[in-house]
């Protein structure tokens, strides 16, 4: 079963992409099919630590092929295919050639014309299938807005990551609100770059007991890391590095046996993908709203339509569409409109 794992930073600089694309490799070379999408609009990013560089630019849309090289353990084997070819059979990484990798909302838009199918739901599901992808890894960016959003609800996996400092300490409070509204099943802290003389056992304890989730790794600042400056993958040129040991136990927590917990009920990672489906496909208005609340927490009528949204009759409808279809609820007393976190019947069944 596929697994969405998101990555999210509180900030820009903590190292977020670098061990999203080293826990890729990690991944691949234990034998598993992963799938990248980078969500930074600038792009590039996952792009550069990969050495990977647009090709001529063609008519028929293509993505990257990436494993294992014999011939340079230090660089993986990069191959540009059209998605109307047959996916590689082995082990490998997937990464979509997009000159702007942008939003993930615009990918899986591509995505959806380049398969041919009707929604962006279908692509997901599509590629997740044509790849036999075991695990699609979202590098997400330290925002909350819309885009942002999305990518933290279709994830079934979230990895937090933050610095040891009152900055990170409050951006944090705020993103783990969020992310239990929207009931991901599973959620790492990652404290990065932290310092040698920091007490380790100290950190664990703080902060497992301050926010009551478990500690998936602690990434130590590592002047090698630096030194290489965004000019490779650090697993494959420090494969015996402390640092590189850490990730690798973290990939070990990220596997399925490790990561998920029992759960009573239906499973959840099936509530979940139900649910996906019907984030994906929503219209960009009701999308947007959504998001809205969910970020808000609870929001009239009256605040929506002073945010700008469409007129009142049309922001009413849609309002109306979104609590018929199980995504909202209005409170009898205040009005106000909230995310039913919990799924209806319609996604149960």
């Amino acid at each position: 079963m596929l697994r969405i794992i998101a990555f999210q930073a509180c900030r820009h600089g903590t190292g977020c992409s670098h061990l999203v694309a080293n826990l890729a490799v990690l991944l691949m070379q234990a034998g598993y099919r992963i799938g990248l999408l980078d969500t930074d609009p600038m792009g590039g990013g996952l792009r550069t630590l990969f050495n990977l560089e647009n090709p001529p630019t063609v008519n028929i849309p293509h993505y990257w092929w990436l494993k294992a090289n014999p011939d340079n353990p230090q660089q993986l084997q990069s191959q540009t295919y059209p998605y109307s070819t047959t996916p590689p059979s082995q082990a490998g990484i997937y990464l979509p050639l997009e000159t702007n990798p942008g939003e993930i909302s615009q990918q899986l838009a591509h995505l959806q014309t380049d398969y041919g199918v009707d929604t962006p739901s279908d692509a997901l599901t599509h590629l997740s299938q044509a790849f036999k992808l075991d695990y699609l890894l979202l590098d997400t960016q330290p925002t909350l807005d819309d885009e942002n959003l999305l990518s933290l609800a279709l994830a079934d996996t979230m990895v937090v990551l933050l610095q040891l400092d009152n900055y990170d300490f409050q951006r944090i409070a705020v993103l783990l609100g969020i992310i239990q509204k929207l009931e991901i099943q599973t959620t790492w802290l990652i404290p990065s770059q932290v310092l040698p003389m920091i007490d380790l056992e100290a950190i664990t304890t703080k902060l497992t007991q301050t926010y009551q989730l478990p500690i998936g790794a602690i990434l130590p600042l590592s002047e090698e890391m630096v030194g290489l400056a965004s000019g490779g993958l650090f697993c494959l040129h420090y494969p015996q590095h402390d640092l590189t040991k850490v990730m690798m136990g973290l990939a070990q927590r990220l596997s399925p046996a490790k990561s998920i917990a029992p759960t009573e009920g239906p499973p959840r990672q099936q509530r979940r993908g139900q649910v996906l489906m019907g984030v994906l496909d929503l219209p960009p208005l009701h999308r947007q709203i959504l998001t809205t609340v969910i970020r808000q927490g609870s929001v009239s009528t009256a605040d929506l339509i002073q945010q700008g949204f469409e007129n009142s009759s049309t922001l009413l409808t849609t309002l109306g569409d979104l609590q018929d279809q199980g995504w909202l609820t209005q409170d009898a007393d205040t009005q106000a409109w909230r995310y039913r976190a919990t799924p209806t019947d319609k996604f149960e069944s």
